[in-house]
């Protein structure tokens, strides 16, 4: 058999192979749904059923529904059926934030779940995503995820190939990435709107503080969340009974475990053996996803005017959550989720009392960051009221998989971390490195742990840089440039700070500039004067860059002399130590890939304050100096 034509067999046996294995899970699932659904062409005005949602406990309770008529095409493969409910209260609570997924049956076949409605409504009228619609988006999702990634499939016969046989092939990914880029879920409308809008999800916390909460609400507030304080169950409230999970039961959907818990609760529509389906409009249109699936307990309605919620907590994990789609979410009964273990200290004062926080948190690209800035925040902010005047010493570990672990530690004081702003602007550098290696287009990198270690210290060591002299206005190379710094501590008298930076005896007569901050702004003038540094192409590229950031010290002065350019990167490839022509000619060059390469000289002086600010004093370089240049007297 010639070799072309053998390679093509193979490729076309492998897609077969996954067709008909796309056919069989379909046909799996549909036989599976024993329970009839309505297609929305054969629902009238006036056909009247009733709905499941659970008001109090565990146990779901029916309420009335009356269909009004069906909105066709609201968006591309997508109907929306309207009901009027009544009964068991909903006359005064209008329809609920935590009633997502609510099952509606008339004629006891399953019509879909309760997932939108009108914001200040006089009557509970809310929107029903079709059943049947739910169940499709989440197979077209299945399908483009199993493309995405790739499937190695077994040959019903071996297939030999001149020397070799083959049993099984591989389908290689699709190029496309089948997550979204962003938290890309519905965005909410201003309440005055008149658009149909996804019911409001309650995002509740237990362990967080109210201004932990805010801030995460504030990040998610665009995607339907609602803050609510949360709590656990009582003992004795979840039974073996509580954990199955059946239409109009709670549905959990966990975002943060362990010492803290965020969760947020809507409810169970459909279950087609170990499959869940909930809520009929997006958790957060996530795509793929990875969330603990709980069941729940529902303590009281609270009733609004504008918008009335479920209070609940999360009982047993029972599975996980797995897509995230425009039509509800979908999850799996008796599997674990892959969680991302979080650990923070908070101590106060070095030998002072500490608290330890061990937490579990959802990975994924676009949210994982977020979770772990709120755990870390809300460390800080339950230690109540902060001083004005406050130092906090941080030691952040970050493991990976198959990298060496990313460590930083590092001093914080000054105005940025006083009081009540310590907490987020303590951990958002934290927040952008975990974002950073999730997000990055190079390769993916597994994070396995975060630790985080906080000291908090009594008083504000920071220091202004206020001025800065030169000892002399004129260097000959191989000279030493020495700098005076006046730095300005906290309630302190001025202080001086002498820095030497060595010349090269080959340093090119002309002008310079001499920059003084501190070290951490010094490190990313190196990244960014670096072309493969600042857009890294490969994982050792960009750990140079991280390692970079996270080994400056902010309390350290760094004096930073920006040198000539005296290379290029040219497609990736670095070129350094070239004649100053051929840099400008290549420098000039309109060929695509080419930038210049940028270097300084740096010298560094530890000091006992966290530096802040940024001065600048220029200098002339000449081979042959005035014989008789005095030195500047320093003032």
């Amino acid at each position: 058999m010639p070799v072309k034509l053998a390679l093509r067999i193979l490729v076309l046996a492998g897609a077969a192979l996954l067709l008909a294995a796309g056919v069989e899970n379909v046909a799996l699932l549909a036989g599976s749904a024993a329970v009839d659904y309505w297609a929305v062409e054969d629902l009238k005005p006036g056909m009247k059923g009733y709905g499941l949602t659970v008001f109090r406990g565990t146990r779901p309770e029916k309420f009335d529904a009356e269909i009004l008529g069906v909105l066709r095409h609201i968006s591309p493969g997508r109907d929306l059926v309207l009901a009027k409910l009544a009964g068991a209260g909903l006359e005064y609570t209008g329809v609920i934030a935590g009633m997502s997924g609510s099952p509606i049956y008339v004629e006891n076949k399953l019509v879909g779940a309760v997932s939108y409605a009108w914001s200040f409504g006089k009557e509970p009228i809310a929107g029903i995503t079709p059943f049947a619609q739910m169940v499709e988006f989440v197979e077209s999702f299945e399908r483009r995820e199993g493309m995405a990634q790739g499937q190695r499939l077994r040959l019903p016969e071996p297939i030999r190939v001149g020397q070799h046989t083959w049993k099984e092939v591989w389908l290689a990914p699709l190029s496309a990435d089948s997550e979204p880029q962003n938290l890309s879920g519905v965005k909410v409308t201003d309440s005055s709107s008149l658009r149909l809008e996804p019911l409001k999800l309650p995002l509740c916390g237990i362990g967080f503080t109210r201004h932990t909460l805010d801030l995460l609400g504030e990040r998610l507030a665009p995607h339907g969340m609602v803050p609510v304080q949360g709590g656990a169950a009582a003992p004795g409230k979840a039974s073996a009974a509580d954990a199955e999970l059946v239409p109009g039961a709670v549905a959990v959907v966990g975002m943060v475990t362990g010492d803290l818990s965020l969760y947020s609760l809507g409810t169970v529509t459909h279950v087609v053996g170990d499959r869940v389906y909930a809520f009929g409009h997006p958790f957060l249109g996530l795509g793929r996803c990875e969330f603990p699936l709980y069941s729940g307990y529902v303590h009281t309605i609270y009733p609004r005017q504008s918008l009335s919620f479920k209070i609940g907590s999360p009982l047993q994990a029972i599975g996980v959550w797995h897509a995230d789609v425009s039509t509800g979410i979908s999850g799996w009964l008796k599997r674990q989720p892959d969680l991302l273990p979080v650990e923070v200290t908070v101590r106060l004062g070095k030998d002072g009392p500490s608290r330890r926080y061990r937490c579990h948190v959802a990975r994924h690209r676009n949210l994982t960051h977020q979770l772990v800035y709120s755990v870390l925040t809300n460390a800080v902010d339950a230690e109540g009221e902060l001083p004005d005047e406050l130092t906090a010493e941080l030691v952040v570990e970050l493991e990976l998989e198959g990298q060496a672990p990313i460590v930083f530690r590092d001093l914080f004081s000054g105005s940025s971390v006083a009081g009540n702003r310590a907490p987020p602007s303590l951990y958002q550098p934290v927040a952008n490195l975990v974002q950073l290696l999730s997000t990055n287009p190079i390769a993916s990198l597994r994070l396995n742990r975060v630790r985080c270690d906080t000291t908090l210290l009594a008083g504000r060591i920071s220091a202004d840089i206020e001025g800065v002299h030169l000892e002399n206005e004129i260097y000959a190379p191989g000279e030493t440039l020495v700098v005076y710094v006046w730095l300005k501590p906290y309630r302190q008298p001025r202080q001086r700070v002498r820095v030497e930076l060595p010349l090269p005896p080959d340093l090119p007569e002309g002008n310079y500039t001499a920059q003084v901050m501190d070290d951490l702004s010094n490190a990313r003038y190196e990244v960014r004067d670096s072309p493969l540094l600042s857009n890294p192409t490969t994982i050792a590229q960009l750990m140079e860059a991280l390692a970079i950031q996270t080994n400056a010290k902010r309390t350290q002065i760094a004096v930073r002399v920006t040198l000539p350019s005296s290379g290029v990167v040219v497609e990736g490839k670095a070129m350094p130590d070239l004649p100053p022509s051929m840099t400008a000619i290549l420098g000039q060059s309109r060929r695509s890939g080419v930038a210049t390469l940028g270097s300084a000289l740096v010298a560094r002086e530890t000091v006992p304050w966290v530096v802040q600010g940024q001065q600048s004093v220029s200098f002339r370089v000449l081979r042959h100096k005035p014989f008789l240049l005095e030195k500047r007297e320093m003032r």
